[in-house]
């Protein structure tokens, strides 16, 4: 499965992203923590909702930080793969 820019990302059932302090973690649908994101993979985790689409996603998080919403796109596309990978997201339509 490989998310495009019009791939529509959503949190897998009982996949949980939290704040803890400065921290974000993720954690998947056994409660088991998985990673730690900076700021901006915490970002696409909140924005992945099942409403938008990657390349939605990416001109708001490109919006928000003032970089190159192309250079975003490219980013996001492979956190949403490791993300898939691990068991936390799943897409609502857009793959091939």
């Amino acid at each position: 499965m490989s998310f495009r820019a019009d791939s529509i990302p959503r949190h897998r059932e009982g996949a949980d992203g939290q704040r803890f302090g400065s921290d974000f973690v993720v954690m998947d649908p056994e409660g088991r923590m998985l990673r730690g994101l900076n700021d901006t993979a915490a970002r696409i985790w909140e924005l992945s909702d099942g409403q938008r689409t990657a390349r939605e996603i990416s001109r708001m998080v490109a919006d928000e930080y003032g970089v190159d919403v192309e250079r975003v796109l490219g980013d996001c596309l492979r956190l949403l793969e490791r993300l898939t990978g691990h068991g936390l997201l799943d897409a609502v339509g857009g793959l091939r």
